[in-house]
């Protein structure tokens, strides 16, 4: 999942939740300290985006992540300053991160987007592995969110974001007009399909234009088909197994079977985010599937009905429990490069970090649905309610956080072509398997 459509929105603010912010602040921070000569930090973030509260109005935002460092300094003398450089656009983050590298440029602290951290910042080990150092204050951390920055059983970083989960977005008053219980089993999302039919409304559209949104399905599906999606997929990437295996191709097959019984339509080929937004808020389709970065768009658009949402169904006679793409977007990691004497004091700061009173300076403003530090408030609307119950404890790490690029467009390519007709899905995961030997036979992987 394309990390950008996860940060493009500002969440509305919530009295209470800043009230309480405000509150922690005033018991934590005094802005204007002074310190004497120590230890100075230096956070290094790819882009802009890679700071504290990146969703908040730019002078907003330096105010909260000053008001952090103070904090910290003023608990911990030894450490005389922290600076924070995270810079430029989002797309440019590997490149300025190993522009710095090759520059001897000084980083201990990088902050680490999940979609980096799991790709590139760990095969180029610009990150260490820090499993042991966190584990007296793990305990803090919400296990879901902490997944996704661990790597083959290594943690390499600490989130430090509101969570992201996916889910299907639905017209409660439609589904109520026709009686379609909720939320639905995946048998009654099929036997529903004549009564949309004759109510003149399209089951369920997708922003299918927009390609790289597809692979969202199969993060669903092969997590039913597998059982275990991540460590399959790292089996994949080793060589152990192959993308062509049967769990693989079964993935497939049950994206195929959303379409097959109607509920997927195939009209979503020629439609975009936008064109799926709009379809829904006019009550002419009845369901969108999509992440929780979503729920801003629904809040504006949405005037006619009730919305609401409900996780994606588990679908017969599949070995897997549903998973359901997401995680924390943002952390904060140690370099590999750190000088040994400073790796005290920045293990210090990322367990300042976790304090929830100190989390709740940095992630209140953004009204989490859920945050990734525990004891931070979150809203408290149903739809929240309803993704804290059922669709967040069953988040995964979004598997193209951990795909080589090639395979996430040959991914997207390929589900396009089943949900079309033109591909089955054993031509699917046979072209994904043969990108991913070209890869290799080209000698860009495993990455150098």
């Amino acid at each position: 999942m394309p990390i950008q459509q996860r940060v493009t929105h500002r969440s509305k603010q919530h009295p209470a939740i800043l009230a309480t912010a405000l509150l922690s602040l005033s018991l934590i921070t005094t802005p204007g300290i002074g310190h004497a000569e120590g230890i100075t930090l230096k956070v290094f973030g790819g882009s802009a985006l890679d700071q504290l509260a990146p969703r908040q109005a730019p002078d907003e935002q330096k105010k909260i992540q000053q008001q952090v460092i103070d904090g910290f300094l003023k608990a911990n003398p030894d450490v005389s300053k922290v600076e924070w450089d995270a810079q430029g656009p989002q797309t440019d983050s590997i490149q300025r991160l190993m522009t710095a590298k090759l520059a001897s440029q000084e980083m201990d602290l990088i902050a680490c987007p999940a979609f980096y951290t799991n790709g590139a910042y760990v095969r180029r080990k610009l990150v260490m592995p820090i499993t042991d150092k966190i584990k007296p204050f793990q305990d803090r951390i919400d296990a879901a969110a902490l997944g996704a920055f661990t790597v083959s059983g290594q943690v390499y970083g600490v989130p430090i974001s509101t969570l992201s989960t996916s889910t299907i977005f639905y017209n409660v008053d439609l589904f109520q007009k026709l009686d379609i219980p909720v939320p639905p089993t995946y048998g009654d999302l099929k036997a529903a399909v004549p009564k949309f039919t004759d109510a003149g409304v399209i089951p369920l559209l997708h922003q299918g234009s927009n390609t790289v949104m597809w692979p969202m399905w199969f993060f669903e599906t092969f997590s039913q088909a597998s059982g275990d999606p991540v460590g399959k997929t790292q089996k994949n990437l080793e060589g152990t197994a192959k993308f062509t295996d049967a769990p693989d191709v079964e993935g497939f097959k049950l994206i195929k079977q959303w379409v097959d019984d109607g509920i997927l339509s195939k009209d979503s080929l020629s439609v975009d985010q936008d064109g799926m937004r709009a379809a829904f808020a006019a009550g002419k389709s009845a369901m969108y599937y999509g992440g929780t970065w979503e729920i801003p768009s629904l809040q504006s658009s949405v005037k006619d009905f009730k919305w609401g949402v409900f996780a994606f169904p588990k679908m017969d006679g599949t070995p897997g429990a549903p998973g359901h793409g997401g995680g924390a977007d943002n952390g904060i990691c140690v370099a590999s490069s750190i000088p040994p004497e400073k790796l005290d004091a920045a293990i210090k700061f990322i367990e300042y970090l976790t304090q929830p009173e100190v989390a709740t300076l940095y992630l209140a403003p953004e009204q989490p649905i859920a945050a990734s530090i525990k004891g931070v408030p979150q809203v408290d609307d149903a739809y929240a309610v309803e993704l804290r119950k059922e669709a967040f404890p069953s988040t995964i790490k979004f598997l193209d956080w951990i795909w080589p690029s090639e395979v996430a467009t040959a991914t997207a390519s390929a589900i396009a072509g089943i949900v079309g007709g033109t591909t089955t899905p054993e031509e699917a995961a046979a072209s994904i398997q043969t990108t991913f030997d070209d890869l290799k036979a080209q000698g860009n992987w495993p990455p150098k």
